[in-house]
């Protein structure tokens, strides 16, 4: 809400400043604010945009950032909750849990490029990075934002790189700097229907014993479609904490084939 307060002060104080210049006095001039308000908003986006291109260019997309910078991951959730905002999401929540004390595994599934972005609106500044595919590094101020917060490139047509990458989440969430998103069905689903995981994903907690917070996001897939007509339920789930005791025993494809089944039951309902 940070940045829509700061382009709200800024639209305010352009209307203040401007009808304090024009001789209004007359009662026919009375609209004139109200009519400020429109180029005021867009001056208020402009200059906002400019503030978030001053933090945001000393971070490159070329570096590796061994923990995440504090104003790069504040910057960047607000960016997001703004645009979340805007775009017509409503969370209705069917179940949440409270997150584990220590650094965490969050596994979804991903219908939608929302799906990110509503997770990051929610547990953001609670530092929660993604494992994410390369091109979206390429988003203008997102891509040196998202490098800052520890967010990890995945080259999916690269066993050794994806697997360098699992090593790199799991010493992140090992170090305590942040909890890793990741989407187990590798990428967005055409059909929304719940597709086979990678279970590759899964070995990140085995090898660090961290806890799977296991989510489920349903009716992302709708947002744009609905933009800007009208608003659009997302119902979140939190279907289950699975700690290190809870799976101990089990091998990657065992944990994902469970993770799989809960999720299914999960968007039948």
């Amino acid at each position: 809400m940070f940045i829509e307060a700061l382009i709200l002060l800024i639209d305010l104080g352009f209307v203040c400043g401007m009808t304090y210049l024009l001789p209004i006095g007359q009662a026919y001039h009375y609209w004139v604010p109200f009519i400020l308000l429109i180029p005021g908003y867009i001056i208020g986006i402009a200059l906002t945009w400019l503030i978030l291109t001053c933090f945001a260019l000393p971070f490159k997309k070329d570096k590796e950032y061994k923990k995440p910078n504090k104003w790069a991951n504040f910057w960047l959730t607000e960016a997001i909750t703004y645009i979340d905002n805007h775009s017509g999401a409503r969370i209705k929540f069917r179940n949440k849990m409270e997150l584990p004390k220590e650094r965490f595994l969050l596994v979804c599934n991903h219908r939608s490029k929302f799906d990110p972005m509503l997770l990051t609106k929610l547990y953001g500044h609670k530092g929660l990075s993604f494992i994410s595919k390369p091109t979206n590094f390429k988003i203008p101020l997102g891509g040196h934002f998202m490098k800052a917060t520890c967010y990890l490139s995945i080259d999916r047509y690269d066993k050794l790189k994806s697997l360098e990458t699992m090593k790199k989440a799991g010493e992140l969430i090992e170090s305590g700097f942040v909890s890793i998103g990741v989407f187990p069905e590798g990428t967005r689903s055409e059909d929304n229907n719940l597709h086979e995981f990678h279970e590759g994903v899964f070995s990140i907690a085995k090898k660090v014993n961290c806890p799977i917070v296991v989510v489920t996001l349903d009716g992302t897939e709708n947002i744009h479609v609905n933009f800007p007509k009208r608003r659009t339920k997302v119902y979140y789930d939190m279907i289950e904490i699975l700690y290190p005791s809870d799976y101990e025993n089990m091998i990657a494809k065992e944990i994902s084939d469970h993770v799989y089944q809960k999720m299914y039951e999960s968007l039948g309902k």
